[in-house]
């Protein structure tokens, strides 16, 4: 289960367990009610145990909406299962883990 917390328009959304092809649609709507009205965004990674390209769709996607409404967005406590495939593809600087983007 994932927990929202907000407080003058700066929210936390963290994120448990997966972030993939199987959790994609789901967390999708999450992201997208978490941006809904929000000023800033912080993206809590530290329980997700399983992600794969699915899920690096969606931190992009975010990111970038994110940036289009300018909301300032970050991701925080980013599991070895995450940091692992962003390297691996190359794309540490596409996302901001641990500062404001």
């Amino acid at each position: 289960m994932s927990d929202i917390t907000t407080q003058d328009g700066h929210r936390e959304l963290t994120l448990d367990s997966a972030l993939t092809i199987y959790t994609a649609a789901d967390t999708k709507l999450q992201l997208v009610g978490a941006l809904q009205g929000a000023l800033e965004l912080h993206l809590n990674l530290s329980q997700i145990e399983e992600f794969d390209c699915a899920g690096l769709q969606l931190l992009l996607a975010v990111s970038q909406e994110a940036q289009r409404q300018n909301i300032r967005f970050s991701i925080e406590g980013a599991t070895a299962a995450v940091t692992d495939v962003v390297q691996m593809l190359g794309l540490n600087g596409q996302l901001p883990f641990g500062g404001l983007h």
